[in-house]
């Protein structure tokens, strides 16, 4: 990685300020779905986004790098070595995860079989010149999925105590503030500004969601004291 530490040359200042914070709070998600990980024995990773997620770090951090600067590719490798332990819980406890038995039997060949999908196709879409230089149309096209599958995932588990408030917010944040700098950095792709607001959006309702039915477990949990 031969390059500066912060890349002002390409990249306008406040782009790259709401690019570096969005990466910060990324990887205080991964720091906190580890800590929830280790606390709960669930994975609040969609289990079938879980391989898309590490496949396309795998690519981006050691395949090819952001041309931000080394403390933007840093901050790449940082999740991708905290995904490898989140990859390795949805592997032992992704089965928790709402599914049926015959999903079930074949849920680690599956997760392998996602991985090594998506690692060759962040590897093809960059190498073909259909990505940006710090992958951020493959990237998006994956979070969106992601986004989704959190939304669907929530609605499909009854106990929302398996879910934290505090990786919701990190996540939505994250992504966030990486969608505004798409907007300094790409003025002309309207392709992944689109696809940045659709990730906000769906994360916006994932935690209103949760916020609701938050409220309305503890609502029941109080009666039930009363009684």
């Amino acid at each position: 990685m031969n390059q500066p530490l912060i890349n002002f040359e390409d990249y306008p200042l406040t782009g790259l300020i709401f690019n570096g914070l969005g990466c910060l709070f990324w990887v205080v998600a991964y720091v906190v779905l580890v800590l929830e990980i280790r606390k709960k024995k669930f994975v609040e990773m969609p289990a079938f986004v879980a391989g898309a997620n590490i496949g396309w770090e795998f690519v981006w951090s050691w395949i090819y790098h952001p041309n931000t600067g080394l403390l933007f590719a840093l901050s790449y490798i940082a999740a991708f070595l905290l995904d490898c332990f989140i990859f390795y819980a949805v592997l032992k406890y992704g089965t928790k995860q709402p599914m049926n038995p015959e999903t079930k039997k074949h849920f680690r060949l599956f997760c392998f079989i996602n991985f090594f999908f998506w690692i060759l196709f962040s590897y093809f879409y960059r190498n073909e010149g259909y990505d940006t230089l710090i992958g951020a149309n493959s990237g998006y096209i994956i979070n969106v999925i992601l986004s989704i599958q959190c939304v669907i995932l929530l609605m499909q588990t009854q106990d929302t105590g398996k879910f934290s408030m505090l990786l919701a917010w990190s996540r939505m944040l994250g992504t966030g503030l990486i969608s505004v700098s798409m907007f300094f950095f790409y003025p002309d792709n309207h392709f992944v500004q689109l696809l940045g607001v659709t990730c906000f959006l769906l994360d916006c309702t994932f935690i209103y969601v949760l916020w609701k039915r938050h409220g309305t477990l503890l609502g029941l949990l109080s009666k039930t004291e009363h009684v």
